[in-house]
């Protein structure tokens, strides 16, 4: 999914923001439909307050999977830039890794999701809600990695992400 690009599109970042702050978004309002959910599965009906903020949720996370499709086919046309080949093998390594794991995230999220809220598949709502215990870790590395790389390495990694390439 490399190239030779040197930097990001604007589109490329504002998609990388957006996607970030609806994550956040969701991590921090997921209550209201986990209860909405457990009240579904015990045959009850949520409360009104549950009932909104679920929706809000799935909404949340059909938004973030429309917007992780569009900005896979952006970054294929697009290109992105290179892990710094001057890096360690290791670092470089988790870069990619934690990269490839983040996309399986904001297309699998939405995905096992909207199969537990629509499907009514309890075993996915289970899944869906213990999976943020190794995204919130991840999005931790992948912030603690762009902040080593700015100001311990000192390379242009984190900038690339918040001033678009010119061409």
């Amino acid at each position: 999914m490399a190239n030779d690009s040197k930097g990001y599109s604007g589109l490329q970042i504002a998609l990388h923001w957006l996607i970030a702050a609806l994550v956040v978004f969701q991590l921090v309002f997921a209550e209201q439909i986990e209860q909405a959910f457990d009240d579904r599965i015990d045959g009850g009906m949520p409360v009104p307050a549950e009932e909104i903020g679920a929706w809000l949720h799935v909404a949340g996370g059909l938004t973030i999977l429309l917007l992780a499709l569009i900005r896979i086919v952006v970054r294929a046309r697009h290109g992105a830039p290179a892990v710094p080949r001057e890096h360690p093998a290791p670092l470089r390594w988790i870069a990619l890794a934690t990269h490839y794991l983040l996309y399986g995230f904001i297309i699998g999220m939405p995905l096992v999701g909207a199969a537990a809220w629509f499907g009514g598949i309890e075993a996915a709502g289970a899944f869906h809600s213990a999976a943020r215990f190794i995204l919130v870790p991840l999005i931790v590395l992948h912030a603690a990695g762009a902040l080593v790389e700015h100001f311990v390495l000192r390379t242009n990694v984190l900038r690339r992400m918040l001033v678009p390439e010119k061409r």
